[in-house]
């Protein structure tokens, strides 16, 4: 008689293969160390991936699926601000919680960073999906008056979208944690700076302010 796959089985040989790969890499990861680490054997392992790259590709694009639940879209957030100071709290609190989950998983992030052969398509259609929600996001500001006009919506998401992906390498290659919420500040400063409106320009400068005065700092 068949066996009959077990959904708790494939749960914890997905959370040990995403230890292993993250302690080891793709490369070498062994099957013996992923069913060990689960306590199955590796006849369950085969009942539910036909190998290990099939495993790494799951673990990958649940992975990235998290990193979506943190990046949502305009359509997809309730009760969007509207005051420029709101905008500025709402846009630094995001990117935070994003790097945040980022850095709790830098040593998954690092594997995907260095994805070849069939597994960069995962990453590709990743940053591209990434890049079309950042448009979504300036185009929204656009319409609030909050970004400039004359901008080009698609070269700005381009900049964006690749500038966080640089802070996000420069991060995981840290040998400590870096203070993530200074970096994103001084990044969202830059960018308000480049390609926000004289009202939005003005709501960052009191936001950093607030936030020295709060320190300490003169």
């Amino acid at each position: 008689m068949a066996r009959t796959a077990d959904p708790r089985a494939k749960i914890e040989l997905l959370r040990s293969a995403e230890a292993v790969f993250a302690q080891k890499g793709l490369t070498a990861a062994r099957i013996e160390e992923i069913t060990k680490r689960a306590g199955l054997s590796k006849g369950a392992f085969y009942l539910h991936f036909e190998s290990k790259e099939a495993i790494f590709r799951q673990v990958v694009e649940s992975f990235l699926a998290r990193c979506r639940a943190c990046m949502l879209s305009p359509d997809e957030v309730e009760n969007l601000p509207g005051d420029p100071a709101e905008v500025v709290q709402f846009c630094h609190a995001r990117d935070v919680e994003v790097y945040e989950f980022l850095w709790q998983n830098r040593a998954i992030l690092a594997i995907l960073q260095a994805c070849e052969g069939e597994h960069v398509y995962l990453m590709r259609a990743f940053r591209d999906e990434m890049t079309s929600n950042c448009r979504m996001w300036i185009e929204l500001w656009k319409k609030k008056g909050l970004f400039r006009d004359d901008v080009s919506s698609d070269v700005a998401a381009a900049l964006l979208s690749g500038a966080y992906h640089e802070l996000a390498g420069k991060m995981i290659s840290a040998p400590k944690r870096p203070p993530i919420d200074e970096w994103l500040r001084q990044a969202l400063s830059v960018f308000v700076d480049g390609l926000g409106t004289p009202t939005l320009s003005h709501a960052i400068a009191r936001f950093q302010n607030r936030l020295r005065v709060s320190k300490g700092i003169g």
